[in-house]
């Protein structure tokens, strides 16, 4: 297997021929594997997963892994190949490693540290990450820095490798969390969402529905215990529930 995928790594165009002999079985079998293993596989998990798995034919497994490359289902990125679509999801999860060589290659394989925060931030990598990386970048003569640390050059082979991606890393770049709510934030949705549900809630339907409604216990636990201490709010001790003081609740 670690055959195949370096073989693959060097190849400029797959055997079509024998890649159109794999039965789509066989291909969705393979890729339930990698689904099995995070859809990513080194050469050497591969030589001791894929055999286990019932692949162990290497002319078969380099056959499903170029009819993969050819419908754009799969790629070597960074060693290792990669799967996405059927079991692995309909989109390829790039490392921040690959979304940041990406970046790089696509503007002329260099980035200074002024355009550091448009280029990352559109391939869905965050210069934090980024720092965390540099160390084994350069010391793996991944990329080197300029003589005022100003600029990093990516690898010519990486950069001929990753050039044309970051479109791709682009569209698939997490989409950003939003801020956490405070107190009074998470107060004021509080309110509104009782209101819809009769401003009563058990405790035991408060474990289903507040979570469902974007709510944690973690941090409504202190919003609720003030409403309390205000008089915003009791706990019926008979029914176990919490109930809004009817005023505030038809705000």
């Amino acid at each position: 297997m670690k055959n195949v995928i370096l073989g693959l790594a060097l190849a400029a165009l797959p055997a079509l021929a024998q890649a159109e002999t794999v039965s789509s079985e066989r291909i969705e079998a393979f890729v339930a594997v990698m689904a099995e293993n995070g859809c990513r596989m080194s050469p050497h998990r591969a030589d001791v997963i894929m055999p286990e798995a019932g692949f162990d034919d290497k002319a078969e497994t380099k056959a499903i892994t170029e009819r993969l490359i050819v419908e754009e289902r799969a790629r070597i990125m960074d060693g290792q190949l990669v799967v996405f679509g059927g079991a692995c999801g309909g989109r390829l999860d790039y490392s921040g490693r690959e979304r940041f060589f990406a970046a790089l290659a696509d503007n002329n394989c260099a980035m200074t540290t002024q355009e550091a925060p448009a280029l990352l931030g559109r391939v869905g990598v965050e210069m934090a990450e980024v720092r965390l990386l540099m160390e084994k970048m350069l010391r793996m003569s991944e990329v080197r820095l300029s003589e005022d640390e100003k600029a990093v050059y990516l690898e010519q082979s990486l950069c001929d490798t990753f050039k044309g991606l970051s479109g791709d890393m682009a569209a698939s770049a997490p989409t950003p969390k939003a801020a956490p709510r405070n107190a009074e934030q998470l107060r004021s949705d509080f309110l509104a969402y009782m209101a819809t549900v009769g401003c009563s809630m058990s405790r035991g339907d408060s474990h289903r529905l507040l979570p469902a409604a974007g709510f944690n216990a973690k941090e409504m636990r202190p919003v609720i215990a003030k409403m309390v201490a205000d008089g915003e709010a009791a706990m019926d001790i008979e029914t176990d529930s919490l109930k809004i003081n009817k005023e505030l609740c038809a705000q």
